[in-house]
Formats: structure tokens, sequence, C-alpha cells
């Protein structure tokens, strides 16, 4: 919990120094990662809010993923990260990190959606660059797919933000 706490702040102190806002949206992670961005002092002077959209119902209602990428691709898929992503930038008017998670964490998975199987995705909403990554954690604890996809989360957002390029535009 100590590297996530320690990106979390460099993350918030980079969102800060370029007047960029964060919101989330989290399924497998259930508000994990919003938690680990609150619990530091000072994060809501960028934290906006975190969406934990568990359900495909909560999918479609607050991020209006479409029922075709649910059904064709499932929760857990890039598309559907895409669509998460999209509709959290949809949401804001100023520049805003967004962050979108869905994965397996367990006990069960399927073939074609094992256990440690999860997406990643991150997008500034004013850019048209974003990145999703699919991460397999493999089949361990629940609780230790969670907490290595907010860290992986959390690292994938800074690097991003230390990547894009005109950030104040």
């Amino acid at each position: 919990m100590l590297k996530s706490q320690k990106l979390s702040k460099r993350l918030l102190k980079s969102c800060l120094n370029n007047n960029i806002k964060l919101i989330t949206a989290e399924s497998c992670t259930g508000g994990l990662l919003s938690a680990n961005i609150t619990g530091i002092a000072g994060s809501s002077a960028v934290f906006s809010y975190g969406i934990i959209c568990y359900s495909n119902e909560s999918k479609r209602k607050f991020l209006n993923v479409d029922d075709k990428t649910l059904k064709s691709h499932g929760a857990v898929s890039f598309e559907t990260v895409r669509e998460m992503l999209a509709g959290l930038c949809d949401q804001v008017k100023s520049k805003t990190l967004t962050i979108a998670i869905s994965g397996v964490a367990g006990p069960s998975g399927s073939e074609s959606k094992p256990v440690g199987l999860v997406f990643i995705g991150v997008k500034i909403s004013s850019h048209e660059t974003e990145v999703i990554t699919e991460y397999n954690f493999g089949n361990i604890e629940r609780n230790k797919i969670q907490q290595k996809s907010v860290h992986e989360a959390l690292k994938m957002s800074f690097d991003y933000l230390k990547n894009v390029k005109e950030l104040t535009t």
C-alpha cells in the first residue's frame, strides 16, 4: 500500500501542476483506486469523483457503454474500457484525467476471461490519445488482483501525464 500512496501523491502533484482534474470509473476494484487517491491530504484540489460501475447496467447508465459492446466483447474488454473512458470524458468541461478499470478479480472466471484479467485505460478529456492496457495478474487472491490493478492504474496514469505533450492546450 505504501507504493500506491507514493504513486497517488505523485499523480496528484502532477495533475495539480498541470491544472488537470481527475475522475475514475472502477469495476473490479470497487472504489479502491478512488480510496487510494482520496487518502492523500489535499486530493480535493484535483479529484472530482469516482464512479463504481460494477454491473453492466451501471456501465450503460452512468458511462453510456453500448449494450452491443457489452454483448459482443463483455464487460472485461478493451472495447468496454474505451467506452468507459469516453463516458467519463463526456461528463467533464475542464481538462480532466480519466481512469477506467474493468477486470475479473475472482473467485471464478472463464476460459476467455480468466481470473486476474484486467483492462486499465487512461485519457485526458481534451486529448485524442488514450492508453488502454491488458494485464493478466494470474489466479491470485481477489484482494491482490485489486491492489495490483490500483497500483498499475496509478503508475500508468502518472506515466501517461509525463508523456502527453501540450498539456496546457
